[in-house]
């Protein structure tokens, strides 16, 4: 094709770029809505973390299952038919709970059975969002696009999450779910015009034996998948966050401040990554990170533990978030990076699959426990002993095995400020400069009820 060919293409496409990212706004805005609501509503329907854990779990378990089904699936249809025959079904769902809120049937055993079936649904349509992204992405503009995409959902989310509260004490809960149905529906119309593009072809992974052979001959790759298994651990302190809110008072809004610290604090990674690139290895950075999240998950427990007044809870809460959100995206957006750039490009594929099960299965495991202690001690007692371990994995002596690795990593260059300009997941981090294969979809940190759309 000629040169003035792929310009025409790539600006017939400009519009259709444009209602995308339209359309990951509005989603992202009703999924905010829909995280704080769902949350609020479980727990204060049962008082237990653990249920509010079971949320991720409903949503992610079915993933795991269908994984395999979903890239066939994605090889026959191509991204864009299997984003819309997914994607369309699953927004039109968020009228389920819509509706059993106006009959009175909406409380946690429903909702969390409601999930489950959202996530059988989302996990048939996992590879659909990367390859979509990737068909949007302009050859010569892919950082751009990405970064735009990126900004859309992170601020969206965080709008939501905000409006969300004060939404739920205004009009109630049915109503929530009823906007998420509306604000699905112009990205599922944005990605329409796509499927009249021919399918492309898909390459599959080659297996889980390509990455244990893999992970066994390659440092890089266990120090990677060691610290990213911590990262997503540590994690499940958000299942704390609506014990927390109500301990300050009963509005949805408290709860709200709370779980849109952690999204704002994941902001700053970007603006880090800049800032820190070429002034000290990843290694030390990686190691900072950890040492932030442990001392703020300590801090919040000792938050919880004390009697305070509400406003001064909220805000010391607040305070403790932001720095954790922030330590946990910037040590996430370090090892996604890292395994791309030591994943051999013949087994990329079943490398970048296995990470992205870390968070599927470490996250649902964390809140489960976590908000196990919880409910059988107290929030400062399992914030306590989560971050006194943290701290003492960073007190530690490295491993001269992870030390090798890290340095590795730091002769690679993994992190040029231009390839990562306002990006923080690793969607972002490989449209900006690596290439990932496209049935893969990386882990991340905020929001895990809200899937990347």
């Amino acid at each position: 094709m000629s040169e003035s060919s792929v310009e025409g293409v790539a600006d017939s496409l400009e519009p259709v770029r444009r209602r995308y990212l339209t359309g990951l706004f509005t989603s992202s805005l009703g999924g905010g809505m829909v995280s704080i609501v769902s949350s609020f509503l479980i727990y204060h329907q049962t008082h237990k973390a653990s249920a509010v854990a079971l949320i991720i779990v409903c949503s992610n378990l079915p993933a795991l299952v269908l994984a395999p089904i979903a890239t066939k699936l994605a090889q026959r249809w191509g991204g864009s038919r299997l984003y819309v025959y997914v994607w369309g079904p699953f927004y039109l769902f968020q009228l389920i709970p819509f509706v059993l809120g106006l009959l009175g049937y909406l409380n946690a055993v429903t909702l969390l059975a409601w999930y489950l079936f959202q996530g059988f649904v989302s996990g048939l349509g996992t590879p659909s969002s990367g390859l979509v992204r990737t068909e949007l992405s302009p050859p010569d503009k892919a950082s751009e696009f990405n970064g735009a995409a990126t900004r859309a959902t992170a601020m969206a989310t965080m709008i939501g999450i905000l409006v969300g509260g004060a939404a739920l004490t205004l009009v109630g809960p049915s109503w929530i779910y009823f906007f998420a149905f509306v604000a699905g529906v112009p990205l599922v119309l944005a990605v329409v015009p796509l499927m009249k593009a021919p399918i492309a072809t898909v390459s599959g992974s080659k297996g889980l034996a390509e990455f244990r052979e893999v992970r066994r001959k390659t440092p890089e790759i266990r120090a990677a998948f060691r610290f990213a298994l911590i990262i997503f651990v540590l994690s499940g302190y958000a299942v704390t966050l609506p014990a927390l809110a109500s301990t300050i008072g009963k509005k949805p809004i408290i709860l709200s401040l709370l779980q849109a610290a952690g999204v704002f604090g994941g902001l700053f990674v970007v603006v880090s990554v800049r800032y820190i690139h070429r002034r000290t290895t990843w290694l030390k950075v990686q190691r900072a990170c950890v040492a932030i999240v442990g001392a703020a998950i300590v801090y919040l427990g000792w938050v919880a533990f004390q009697s305070h007044p509400p406003y001064w809870y909220l805000i010391t809460a607040v305070i403790a978030i932001i720095p954790l959100g922030f330590g946990l995206n910037l040590d996430s957006a370090i090892l996604n990076a890292a395994v791309q750039v030591a994943a051999p490009a013949e087994a990329r594929s079943s490398v970048l699959t296995a990470y992205a099960l870390i968070p599927m299965i470490a996250l649902p495991v964390s809140e489960v426990l976590i908000g196990g202690v919880a409910d059988l001690t107290s929030d400062a007692l399992a914030l306590f002993v989560v971050g006194g371990i943290t701290v003492l994995l960073v007190v530690l002596p490295r491993h001269a095995s992870v030390r090798v690795a890290f340095t590795g990593i730091d002769d690679e260059h993994v992190f040029p400020e231009s390839d990562l300009d306002s990006t923080f997941t690793i969607e972002q981090i490989e449209d900006a400069g690596q290439t990932i294969a496209d049935q893969v979809l990386g882990p991340e940190i905020p929001n895990r009820e809200e899937a990347e759309r």
